[in-house]
């Protein structure tokens, strides 16, 4: 599908098309002077000699699932056609990037991809934004599959790669929203012991026991091994910002008394416990629609969380529609992310977790 957009005399131009395999998409993939950037559903086969053999040129990076138009894809690829007016670098490892090098810092606009699960995300984050213009907008989300946390999920026709991270660049500001729809269980309270995504204990107790704690007398479920991602993707934690803002973490596990969560949390962090509700999530990913796009958007990138996706189950694909009834053409595409990150030009960059991030161009 060719999505254009025009303004003042420019023109951008946009070619995505969803594949069900690899096979189809090295048969649509004629144009050896095309390269391509690529979003895999984790179920989907992908043998790298297969590209080479014919010669495609690819980046690309896997997500349980991807989105296109309103749909939910668990198998697949969406492809990318990566034109004059969208530049991009491949990124192998974030640790040792050079933003000194970076050709397109003056960018308008940022779509990246990263490596979900690395250490090393919110450095290159900061990084990131600290070396780019100050009115730059950025949009992404972490590649990454809960049930694998080491696989390596970003790659190219060299080969897989871990700690590494793709940038999109491109000439046309983008508007964009996140939103979340969890509201308050409990808090405030203070995390007075931590050590990067572990959060060992909040006002002096042992964090597991005050989140299970708040969560039972919520619910009056206990919190087990086994049952604990089943119970927690419904109560995540809400870390409150200066201005008033809450940036989510999700725990996922536990281990002596430790919560672990998807991304870092910082000592002496305020925080709240929240809880979901299914209507409010999926209507504030409808405000967070009409934020980011209005009559002239023509296209919709979405990244939007796994935690969402399994708190909302069936009632998944509501929240994809009532995002995709917002955009006046039919062309949305996106994936289901393990983090997410979004700006709005000289706001500070966030690492987030439960969000629904859209981008409109």
């Amino acid at each position: 599908m060719l999505f254009e957009y025009k303004e003042k005399g420019f023109i951008m131009n946009i070619n995505f098309k969803y594949f069900n395999n690899q096979e189809s998409f090295i048969n649509y993939a004629t144009n050896k002077e095309v390269k391509y950037l690529i979003f895999v559903a984790s179920s989907t086969n992908i043998l790298l000699e297969n590209f080479n053999k014919e010669n495609i040129k690819i980046y690309g990076a896997i997500f349980s699932h991807l989105i296109y138009k309103n749909k939910l894809y668990e198998k697949g690829l969406i492809s990318i056609e990566i034109s004059e007016e969208l530049n991009l670098s491949f990124i192998k490892n974030t640790r040792d990037y050079n933003f000194d090098d970076c050709k397109y810092s003056q960018s308008k606009s940022i779509i990246t991809v990263f490596d979900g699960f690395s250490e090393n995300t919110e450095n290159f984050l900061i990084n990131l934004f600290e070396n780019i213009d100050f009115n730059t907008n950025i949009i992404g989300g972490g590649a990454g599959v809960l049930e694998d946390k080491t696989k390596k999920v970003l790659f190219n026709n060299e080969g897989f790669f871990s700690d590494s991270a793709i940038l999109l660049f491109l000439n046309k500001k983008i508007k964009s929203s996140s939103k979340y729809g969890w509201e308050y269980l409990s808090g405030p309270y203070i995390v007075t012991s931590n050590e990067k995504n572990l959060l060992k204990t909040i006002d002096y107790i042992d964090a597991l026991e005050l989140y299970k704690d708040v969560v039972k007398e919520d619910c009056g479920l206990t919190l087990t091994k086994d049952n604990f991602s089943d119970i927690s993707k419904n109560y995540p934690i809400g870390i409150i910002k200066y201005t008033g803002d809450e940036i989510l973490r999700d725990p996922i596990c536990f281990e002596n008394g430790n919560l672990i969560l998807i991304a870092e949390i910082r000592a002496n962090s305020i925080v709240n416990i929240l809880k979901g509700n299914k209507n409010n999530l999926i209507n504030a990913a409808s405000e967070g629609a009409k934020e980011a796009l209005d009559e002239n958007s023509n296209l919709a990138i979405v990244f939007n969380c796994i935690t969402r996706k399994t708190f909302l189950e069936e009632d998944f694909e509501k929240e994809l529609d009532s995002i995709y009834k917002e955009i006046k053409t039919n062309n949305m595409i996106g994936v289901i992310t393990v983090c997410e990150i979004a700006n709005k030009g000289n706001k500070y960059i966030n690492l987030l977790n439960k969000a629904c991030v859209i981008g409109g161009i």
